[in-house]
């Protein structure tokens, strides 16, 4: 909001507000019939008959209430008196209607005997908030309580101040970093600069909206308004006395991670604005008195003042030291000599500012404390933020301690460390799936999941299990979330997946689960006994003992054979059973899983877990998997891992950042060539930018699925050939999404038959025949 102009003579504006007054207990607040219209212009007459007549309309009407919609508006005004044909140009004129309704209002007795009310509210357009200014006067008896109408008005625009308060707290006042002060420092009538503390108050942002809605007539202070205003704010909790007229926005402390203010928070703005202001008020007006009184021991004061503090380096320019210093001299100049109105004017304006900066300094001395409830706040929305972002995008668990990051952000006193942790674990069971698990050092673990990707994270945790057993403990957890959420009816229950969708992944968890459960019990028995070489034993012996029977004709032979072919089975299942030193193999890998890596069972078979999650170590996967890469193999898949990040982000703001032509994934290669070249240890040496570039797109081609589409369904202008990256290709969640904006695109484009038989052949090939462009693994 614009400050006020020096016309409007904010003193005055704030002038007999000792104590805001409770808006529920008015003093009575009266207009009084004037018969006779005595002392008024004809103007101020015809305005009179006109709100007469306007207030019989709305009588009509029949409702009881008053509402601000039935009370004439002062932007209707001039129109309206253009129908009284014995009013001249001149007096319907905007000074004549000024002096009208300073008339009616009574403005030079202060309202003792006003025959009007100008109350006004508030109303949205838009994106912008304007003031209406009312004006009533049913000139019925002869005095009429306008309580009614002030309620009326204030009650109607409380939805609006409240959208004002706060968006007033998510924004604090900039200041000029050179001049801070300057905000208020303001030529007066006289051409002087003068010092008008209290322009930097709340009352005074709302007085210039409702100056506006008095255009074009001059502004008339709205005193009963800023104070009814005032009144609202300080029961709702939203603002801070200063004075009984000046009160600031009490604003949302943000506060960066690692716990500093991302904005300047109010009460030091307005504390750095009036020490300044004071500072250049103070010793411009102090010299010149001093000097015309000849106070040659205080001028000396004043000059070492200066010599002391002038300098004063950034960000100390209003501290603490030089600010008392400022007040005992200004405190200490003799006022109480000076008779003349300069100097009377002066010391009030000195007094009324060290006021306002001695109560700033006490509600300054109180941020510890808030900002340590904004830090507090800081860290829920940071965490209601990274759990829905992990996800979204890692489909896991998102897990953290409270007290270390209360700590993090300098929450440290273990009664506040106790009652936070509460808090945020309470406020984020009313949003998330959570498990909370105690640790050995009193601390607690918090696990926490979206619960819109539930069946996702199921999934997603069933395979990681089969090829981590450390994924085995928070799959389980994540059991326990799920039926949780069940048992709680939780509505956001997958709510972000398709229910098909969700289905799939379902069966798909349970048939991987069997997968386990049957590999587990094949390794149990592996351990006691190997069956292939028990049976190998025993079909060996008995092979022998009937080729000894046929030698020697003798049929018993075999009945002999059979119990040591048993036996001799027995021993050697026993002997080369699995040993627990051979159970494990490198990564950590089952070797009873036939060296696959893990799997994850597919809606049409089976695939690795790779075909639904890209693998976090391609390394470890290459591996599992038994790929034998050459250097040269090694190196491409290196870079092309550095730069896949920058050109296949994980994290895109649209999907249409996943999919690529060759024309598409050069440009995004040079947007980020800077960056990818930092990131692979190989470019990083190499200057020549068209070598790199060159390199990174080979690599990217040899590591990505390129989709060429038939020439004959290629329309003019689109790309015959799409590139996406493996990890994407196997991913479900982001096929999907693929598969739907082009759908989308299709829909956009349904009378162009051939443009349609494009995105057909891509959604086909996509969702069905993806697996066709992934790289086939061999096992060992």
């Amino acid at each position: 909001m614009e400050t006020l102009e020096q016309e409007i003579s904010f003193e005055e504006l704030a002038s007999n507000q000792n104590k805001a007054p409770d808006l529920e207990a008015l003093a009575p607040d009266y207009i009084f019939l004037n018969d006779g219209a005595v002392g008024l212009s004809a103007t101020a007459r015809c305005i009179l008959d006109e709100l007469r007549d306007w207030h019989k309309k709305t009588e009509k009407h029949g409702s009881k209430s008053v509402h601000p919609s039935y009370l004439l508006t002062l932007d209707k005004l001039g129109e309206l008196l253009n129908k009284y044909r014995n009013l001249s140009e001149q007096a319907k004129s905007p000074p004549s209607i000024d002096m009208a309704l300073r008339q009616l209002m009574d403005i030079e007795k202060r309202g003792r005997n006003k025959s009007a009310l100008i109350y006004p509210f508030l109303v949205r357009n838009g994106n912008k908030v304007l003031a209406k200014i009312a004006v009533a006067s049913p000139q019925k008896e002869a005095k009429t309580d306008v309580t009614p109408f002030r309620k009326a008005c204030f009650s109607f625009s409380e939805e609006t101040i409240d959208l004002i308060l706060n968006n007033r707290a998510k924004k604090p006042r900039v200041l000029e970093e050179d001049r801070p002060g300057g905000m208020l420092l303001h030529k007066n009538k006289s051409g002087q600069i003068w010092l008008y503390p209290k322009l930097a108050s709340l009352q005074s942002e709302m007085a210039s909206l409702l100056k506006r809605g008095f255009l074009p007539y001059s502004y008339i202070p709205m005193n009963d308004f800023l104070a009814d205003f005032a009144n609202y704010a300080k029961n709702k909790g939203a603002v801070v006395e200063i004075l009984p007229d000046y009160h600031l926005i009490l604003d949302d402390l943000q506060l960066n991670a690692d716990g500093t203010y991302v904005h300047q928070p109010e009460v030091i703005a307005h504390y750095r604005a009036q020490s300044d202001a004071l500072e250049v008020f103070a010793l411009t007006y102090l010299k010149q008195l001093a000097e015309r009184a000849g106070y040659n021991l205080f001028r000396a004061r004043i000059q070492d003042f200066e010599t002391l503090h002038g300098n004063a380096e950034p960000g100390k320019k209003q501290n603490s030291e030089k600010i008392e210093a400022l007040i005992q001299l200004v405190e200490d100049f003799p006022f109480d000599k000076e008779k003349d109105d300069l100097g009377k004017r002066v010391a009030e304006t000195c007094q009324q500012s060290i006021r306002i900066i001695r109560k700033l300094i006490q509600e300054k001395s109180l941020l510890g404390e808030r900002k340590i409830e904004g830090a507090f706040k800081s860290l829920k929305n940071r965490l209601n933020i990274q759990i829905k972002e992990h996800s979204q995008n890692n489909l896991t668990l998102y897990r953290f301690v409270p007290e270390k990051r209360l700590d993090a952000v300098g929450i440290a006193d273990p009664e506040l460390v106790s009652k936070y942790t509460n808090e945020i674990v309470a406020d984020l069971k009313t949003k998330f799936g959570l498990k909370e698990v105690k640790r050995e050092d009193g601390t607690t673990e918090v696990y926490v999941v979206d619960p819109g990707y539930m069946a996702a994270v199921l999934h997603k945790l069933t395979a990681d299990a089969k090829i981590s057993p450390a994924a085995e403990k928070e799959l389980n957890i994540a059991k326990e979330i799920h039926a949780s959420l069940i048992s709680s009816k939780n509505p956001a229950l997958n709510s972000m997946l398709k229910a098909d969708y969700v289905v799939k992944l379902q069966q798909d968890a349970a048939l991987m689960e069997r997968e386990v459960e049957d590999r587990q019990k094949s390794e149990a028995l592996a351990k006691k006994i190997n069956l292939s070489m028990g049976l190998l034993g025993f079909v060996g012996t008995m092979l022998f003992f009937l080729i000894a029977s046929v030698h020697f004709n003798a049929a018993g032979v075999i009945l002999v054979g059979l119990p040591v072919a048993l036996v001799i089975g027995g021993l050697l299942a026993v002997f080369f059973r699995d040993r627990d030193k051979s159970d494990i193999g490198p990564g950590g890998v089952p070797k009873s899983s036939g060296g696959g890596g893990g799997f994850a069972a597919s809606y049409s078979g089976i695939s690795t877990v790779s075909d639904y999650y890209p693998s976090g170590d391609d390394d470890d996967a290459d591996e599992h998997f038994g790929k034998a890469e050459s250097p040269k193999e090694k190196k491409v898949s290196l870079i092309a891992k550095g730069a896949e990040r920058f050109v296949f982000p994980n994290r895109f703001t649209k999907i249409q950042d996943k999919i690529h032509d060759s024309k598409s994934l050069r440009k995004k290669i040079w947007d980020n060539i800077d960056n990818i070249r930092q990131s692979v240890a190989h470019l990083r040496t190499e200057s020549d930018d068209d070598k790199v570039a060159s390199t990174v797109e080979y690599a990217l081609l040899q590591n990505s699925a390129t989709i060429a589409i038939p020439d004959e369904i290629v329309p003019v202008g689109m790309p015959s050939t799409i590139i996406l990256s493996h990890s994407d290709l196997k991913a479900p969640l982001i096929r999907d999404q693929i598969s739907e904006f082009l759908r989308n695109e299709a829909q956009k484009k349904k009378y162009d038959k051939k443009l349609v038989k494009y995105y057909t052949f891509l959604i086909n090939t996509i969702e069905v025949e993806y697996y066709k462009y992934l790289p086939s693994r061999k096992k060992k």
